[in-house]
């Protein structure tokens, strides 16, 4: 996916708007990211790359833990979304990490980060092995690569909502129509091991929320996502009693 047709390809609208619901997605996921991170052995002095960064969530997070003897470059090529994460940094004087707008199939570095990290972002792209081509190279020898992808077919509501049901069908669809995949997440080992990465580990969360902001995550994505949908595609109005 080449950096001029990136945002017209990525499925769900970015900028200002768009980085409210990463914040949300951010604070929802952060017990588990963290929980990975310090599971690959993320420690002080190193340095890492986080591929499609996004609202800089995470490349924040490595940097504060890498430490003033580490760095951390975020990659993206939603440059207003990059704008709002250096005043994120800036506000919270995180001085370690730097953001640029690039393209993530790019192959700009050889082997210069101990750690390259994405989240939610291979799904998205019509060609993942680039990126991770790519992530490969910049990699250090011995380095580590971190992936945060999903399975969107196994997300769920119970009882069964019409409603989110057909939330779900719309989101594949429409990642399907701009050449992502939506259901990439089971398909990562292998894609992992095609690219000469060793010693493989994987690990399954299932979010379930019945409270908190976790369950504002489906309409805001919903919202995100409603221009790029035909009227005709738009879910009914159907109330659900739970989730």
């Amino acid at each position: 996916m080449a950096q001029s047709d990136a945002p017209h390809r990525y499925a769900i609208r970015g900028g200002k708007e768009g980085k409210k619901r990463l914040d949300l997605l951010a604070r929802v996921m952060l017990p588990t990211t963290m929980q990975l991170i310090h599971r690959v052995g993320l420690t002080s002095g190193m340095k890492c790359l986080d591929v499609g960064c996004g609202g800089g969530h995470v490349a924040i997070l490595m940097a504060r833990i890498v430490g003033p003897e580490g760095r951390v470059i975020g990659t993206d090529t939603d440059a207003e979304i990059l704008a709002l994460a250096r005043e994120d940094a800036e506000a919270a004087q995180v001085t370690n990490v730097q953001f640029q707008q690039q393209d993530a199939c790019a192959a700009l570095w050889h082997e210069e980060f101990d750690l390259a990290y994405a989240r939610f972002l291979l799904s998205h792209l019509n060609e993942p092995e680039n990126c991770l081509a790519a992530m490969v190279e910049a990699c250090l020898r011995g380095g580590t690569i971190v992936i945060e992808d999903i399975d969107f077919a196994a997300s769920f509501c119970y009882p069964t909502c019409a409603a989110y049901e057909r939330y779900k069908e719309l989101y594949q669809e429409l990642v399907q129509r701009r050449g992502g995949d939506p259901s990439i997440g089971p398909k990562l080992p292998a894609m992992l091991r095609r690219e000469g990465i060793q010693d493989i580990e994987l690990n399954v969360v299932q979010p379930a929320h019945i409270h908190g902001e976790g369950k504002l995550m489906a309409p805001l994505t919903m919202s995100r996502i409603s221009d790029a949908l035909a009227p005709k595609d738009l879910p009914p109005k159907v109330k659900c009693s739970r989730s």
